[in-house]
């Protein structure tokens, strides 16, 4: 009985041990500004298995999500034992997977760990297979969601479509989609969406529309979606062609939560997982950075419905018996303004809120925030216990 015991044992331990790596990178993810928690099915050791190779777990906990640059990487490596032609290497062909985040500066790179959303996942447009995708949207079920929609700063925010504000407004030039593509200058890319890619691939195709390129990148997402030919570099006028079309099918435009944007994604509730979390929430407006609401003048609407149908979140309220719409859930609305350009009797129109949130002005005010103000296990069971019975979650810090 002693050997198949010693066997059994030994393929135990190995098995253990391969695990190991994987284990330590997730616990060191988790730390980082967005979080990677664990799961009781392992789901998350799944996805990192499939993302990174052994030494490339190993390489990867001397990265952080604050972007450094080698030599800051290697004085933390060299205590391993790993050489600095081995540690650019492995650097590199994480960059090359979508794994890490890499940003040129002077001519110099500087490295980052990448959230797996936004981040990880969508970097792996050219690698998607079913099972990557279906082990993701589990794990956002599973776990990742109660990080998300309890981050008391989100990683996205809404931006209002093009044809739902007016000059008159007043309107900042991080609530113009247009402007902000202005500023972005020459480093404009479009990419398929990768939400929509792996709909496809285990037959659910999106109910809104049938193309598939309807996902911006800026700046340095632009450069490292251009490093690896994930996507094509568009023109401005292209840009604005797009967005038009984006609008006129009904997608809302999820933006970086940060005034220098790097990606603006094209979204709707039947393929967005992050759109799915929120409209599932009896109060979608707490998971949401928007600084606009929809207000209804009800004598003005003549009950075509087209608002309704628009309308990702359920957020208006229609009365059978009036034939009409009567009413906006303001706990609904995420303000997105899909609702208005559509409206030709001008019964609606958007709002500025009372208090407006100012995104951070880059990448790295927004993770830098959102580590400050990052809620232990015990506060995200608090609110997400709050959120799924309709209680106002807290939001004192956004």
């Amino acid at each position: 009985m002693k050997a198949p015991y010693e066997g059994l044992k030994r393929k135990w331990t190995f098995f253990s041990n391969a695990r190991d790596p994987y284990k330590k990178l997730r616990d060191h993810l988790n730390r980082q500004a967005a979080g990677y928690p664990a799961t009781l099915t392992g789901v998350e050791l799944r996805l990192l298995k499939d993302m990174f190779t052994v030494e490339e777990a190993q390489a990867a906990l001397f990265l952080d999500y604050t972007f450094q640059p080698f030599d800051t990487i290697f004085s933390r490596a060299q205590s391993s034992g790993m050489s600095q032609e081995k540690l650019q290497t492995l650097l590199d062909a994480m960059e090359k997977k979508g794994d890490i985040f890499m940003r040129i500066r002077d001519g110099k790179p500087f490295y980052a760990l990448h959230p797996l959303v936004i981040g990880m996942f969508e970097m792996q447009l050219k690698r998607l297979t079913p099972s990557y995708y279906l082990d993701t949207h589990n794990y956002m079920i599973q776990r990742l969601a109660m990080d998300y929609l309890t981050a008391e700063v989100p990683q996205m925010r809404v931006v209002p479509v093009n044809r739902s504000l007016t000059p008159t407004q007043n309107i900042a030039t991080y609530d113009q989609i247009r402007a902000m593509v202005d500023r972005a200058k020459d480093k404009i890319g479009i990419a398929d969406c990768i939400c929509k890619v792996g709909k496809d691939m285990v037959g659910d195709p999106c109910k809104v529309t049938d193309r598939r390129e309807i996902c911006m990148g800026f700046r340095d997402f632009y450069d490292q979606y251009d490093r690896n030919n994930w996507g094509r570099s568009i023109s401005k006028e292209e840009a604005f062609e797009i967005l038009d079309q984006n609008e006129k099918e009904g997608l809302v435009l999820f933006a970086s939560n940060m005034q220098d944007l790097q990606f603006v994604c094209s979204c709707c509730s039947c393929c967005c997982g992050i759109m799915e979390m929120v409209s599932f929430m009896p109060r979608p407006v707490d998971f949401t950075a928007s600084n606009y609401f929809a207000e209804l003048n009800s004598d003005a609407c003549n009950g075509c419905k087209k608002c309704i149908r628009r309308c990702h979140m359920k957020a208006i309220v229609y009365d059978e018996g009036e034939k009409k719409a009567t009413a906006i859930d303001l706990k609904r609305c995420i303000g997105c303004g899909l609702c208005v350009p559509t409206c030709k009797q001008n019964a609606i129109r958007l709002k500025l809120k009372a208090t407006q949130f100012i995104p951070p002005m880059d990448h790295d005010g927004l993770y830098e925030r959102i580590m400050k103000y990052k809620r232990s296990g015990p506060r995200q069971y608090y609110e997400m216990g709050k959120s799924l019975v309709g209680l106002k979650r807290s939001q004192s810090r956004k």
